[in-house]
């Protein structure tokens, strides 16, 4: 059988199942573990043969298998965890052994062979005296104490001392004393015993991958797995405890016990924490956030009635926020800022071939509005601070510039300037100066008062408004950096520094790197319970690199090799992504996001996820290659665990090949009471209904399902619904959901988003 998604598919054409896995309904030992007595007789028949017979001879042996204890090796798998909390109110605990026979090994009474000896009983607080907080607590004490016990008032396994081997006398085992009314409603009725063990085996149906995210993985191997019949559905602790039914046969009919205590002995036991919460479920809390198709773009929602259109709202549809802003005058508005991610694809801006060289250049002035979009000046900024706060980052601009600074020296002492001329050429220049007064206006700087230089004499000239003359040969240099073969050869001296630079300022790098606050602006773009698409603005991230790149340029020269790394680097990709704020993120943190587009051969295929990351708490960040057609989102896969579905039904699947595949029919039926009708409430204490009753009882769920398995052709007229087939039925798949991001784009809009 393959695992089916919440759908009830087995998976489709572009997901290949890990295992195949096959449910048996049990492994019953040809003979339980005990006590043996082998008796060889002879007996003569025929005629013409001796009287003589050889005298008999007994051997007697042992069956030895786990009775009062088992190996913690034995122990596989537990669901939920030990120590775990969440919403377990759907799901049927259940222990997985590594024994495949465990379960069978034993008999409940010598006349009840071939039913399972053990059951995993699940108790909720304050219902087992001896375990108020029902944290698994148990009593150890010997075989001996356990079954000599002589108090009145406490029923014991009927197990005469004398059938256990006497090296066990002494050896210690744990028990757990439960009182008689939760007992008789808890234990499992005989004919509920079968549908509560099976025999799981799994196969390589290609190569194992990595590992479930949590919960039990599955692995290859033949498995025996115990099932609890008690749904967690009280807030509070619960203690799971596997318990020996050996020598209970006689209390399996529901019946209340006469002595008030049962004493049972723990092979296993461990707690959780169950919090109930019918809207905290994966497929709830995903489904809450698809309720405003329209409410999935990044973008924040406008107070005016609908249809209310303003220069404001249009702002707010293209994904921007009102900031405040402090002029360089001084006053204090505000402007129009957008991170990266927008809900809708931004236009084209211009920009300076060479890039924004400083922030002012990157401002946008609105002329409609008298404001300014702050967005990709605020984005060149933030690059300067990362440039200057990354390590790796600086050291990758410092080697480059220092490389090309190291460069750039050499070509200028190759080149003719007054400072290279032969020794003759500067001589005859120092007389020439000292001949225009030079010697005099150095004796009367040095002699003249600092008060009275302050006050009196000529003012210093200013420098024109085109700054100081570069000199020659500088000018000469930039002058051939302007040629393309000789861009490309110094690119090529450079090539090892641009290779560390160019990674660092990697697009998804330095988006990674950006504080959550530069991305969304506004908290109210991103509420509680929400799930929001976007694109990633490649000018934004054009800016940002700018402002990386900008960072240490301190000569022409520096700005002319700027430009060659900006030559260098490749234009910012196509990419999309989703910000999830939910307590779906806290409780699945690795929930599968599978961005998806149509392939050239018609079918799904699966977008590149670039960048994944748990921001805080609850707060997920993907980042998608290319632009997805739909995006599925899958709870992730915690191995095989069992109970029910929303709306309190199981997903009917086929029992025929191919077995597993949804029938796309639920049971019950939609408009019948759900599950719920099937479950008695836990020791008679008046609380909600947990137990579910299976094959006894006035209204059992296993002949109900048969009903059901029968009208949809998967079970004969006449056929039962068998172990193995009521856990194929009874498992949990990963649910699934998909969006069309697409579908929840803003409406069209005339005006370009900058302007």
């Amino acid at each position: 059988m393959t695992q089916p998604d919440a759908s009830g598919s087995a998976g489709d054409e572009t997901e290949t199942p890990r295992f195949d896995i096959h449910f048996h309904d049990d492994h019953v030992a040809p003979a339980p573990g005990g006590l043996y007595r082998l008796t060889l007789e002879h007996e003569v028949s025929g005629d013409k043969v001796g009287s003589d017979k050889l005298p008999p001879v007994q051997q007697e042996f042992e069956i030895r298998t786990p009775q009062f204890t088992i190996d913690a090796s034995f122990v596989h798998a537990l669901h939920p965890a030990p120590a775990a909390v969440g919403a377990f109110d759907r799901v049927l605990p259940h222990l997985t052994l590594n024994r495949l026979i465990l379960p069978w090994e034993r008999a409940v009474s010598p006349e009840l062979t071939g039913l399972p000896w053990i059951a995993l009983l699940l108790f909720a607080e304050e219902e087992l005296p001896g375990d108020p907080k029902a944290q698994g607590r148990t009593d150890t004490r010997t075989v001996r104490e356990f079954l000599s016990t002589t108090d009145g008032d406490v029923l014991l396994p009927r197990i005469d001392l004398d059938d256990v081997p006497p090296e066990l006398w002494d050896s210690t085992c744990t028990t757990l004393d439960v009182p008689a009314a939760l007992f008789a409603e808890l234990v499992p009725r005989r004919a509920d015993l079968p549908f509560l063990c099976h025999v799981r085996k799994v196969r390589p149906w290609q190569p194992p991958g990595a590992a479930a995210a949590s919960g039990e993985t599955l692995e290859i191997g033949d498995y025996s797995v115990v099932v609890a019949n008690r749904f967690p559905r009280t807030a509070g602790r619960y203690a799971a405890h596997l318990v020996s039914l050996e020598g209970f046969g006689d209390h399996l009919a529901g019946q209340q016990p006469a002595r008030p205590v049962v004493r049972m002995v723990s092979l296993w036991s461990w707690s959780f924490e169950a919090r109930p919460d019918p809207t905290g479920h994966f497929d709830a809390l995903i489904r809450h956030m698809a309720e405003d198709p329209a409410g999935l773009g990044l973008r924040l929602s406008p107070s005016q009635p609908a249809g209310a259109r303003t220069a404001a709202t249009d702002r707010l549809d293209l994904g921007y926020a009102p900031v405040d802003y402090v002029l360089p005058s001084g006053e204090r508005t505000f402007g129009w800022y957008r991170g990266p991610f927008t809900p809708v694809v931004a236009p084209a801006v211009p920009r300076p071939a060479e890039g924004y060289r400083q922030a002012d250049e990157a401002l946008v002035y609105l002329t409609d509005t008298g404001v300014f979009d702050l967005s990709y000046a605020a984005a060149f900024t933030l690059g300067r601070s990362l440039a200057l706060s990354d390590d790796t980052l600086a050291a990758a601009l410092s080697a480059f510039r220092s490389r090309a600074r190291r460069i750039a020296g050499r070509a200028l002492m190759r080149t003719r300037t007054p400072l290279t001329t032969a020794p003759g050429q500067a001589h005859e220049r120092f007389h020439e100066l000292m001949a225009g007064g030079l010697g005099h206006r150095l004796h009367a700087a040095a002699t003249t008062p600092a008060a009275e230089a302050r006050t009196g004499g000529a003012t210093a000239p200013r420098i024109r408004a085109g700054g100081v003359p570069r000199p020659p040969a500088v000018e000469a240099l930039l002058e051939r950096l302007r040629d393309g073969r000789a861009r490309q050869g110094l690119r090529a001296a450079l090539s090892a520094h641009l290779a560390p630079l160019i990674s660092a300022v990697d697009q998804v790098k330095l988006l990674t790197a950006t504080p959550l606050s530069h991305l969304v602006p506004d908290a109210r773009i991103l509420p509680p319970e929400s799930l929001r698409f976007f694109h990633v603005d490649p000018q934004w991230c054009t800016a940002l690199r700018d402002g990386v790149l900008s960072t240490g340029i301190g000569t022409s020269l520096d700005a002319a090799f700027n430009r060659l790394a900006h030559e260098a680097l490749d234009d910012p990709q196509p990419l999309t992504g989703l910000l999830m704020r939910s307590a779906l993120v806290r409780n699945w943190p690795d929930v599968v996001v599978e961005p998806r587009i149509t392939g050239n051969n018609g079918k799904p295929e699966p977008l590149t996820v670039v960048h994944r990351v748990i921001v805080g708490p609850d707060l997920l960040l993907c980042l998608f290659e290319g632009v997805p057609e739909e995006v599925r989102f899958r709870e992730p896969h915690e191995g095989i665990h069992f109970g029910v579905d929303e709306g309190e039904r199981i997903g009917l699947r086929r029992l025929t090949e191919p077995v597993g595949e949804s029938l796309r029919q639920s049971f019950p039926p939609e408009g019948e009471e759900g599950i719920t009708r099937f479950l008695r409430a836990a020791g008679g204490d008046g609380g909600g209904p947990e137990i579910l009753d299976l094959a006894a009882g006035d209204d059992p769920l296993v002949p109900a399902m048969a009903v059901a398995l029968r009208a949809a052709g998967q079970l004969g007229p006449d056929d039962p619904l068998s172990p193995a087939a009521f856990a194929v039925e009874l498992v949990n798949a990963p649910q699934c959901i998909t969006f069309s991001p697409s579908s929840a784009s803003a409406p069209a809009f005339d005006q370009p988003g900058r302007q």
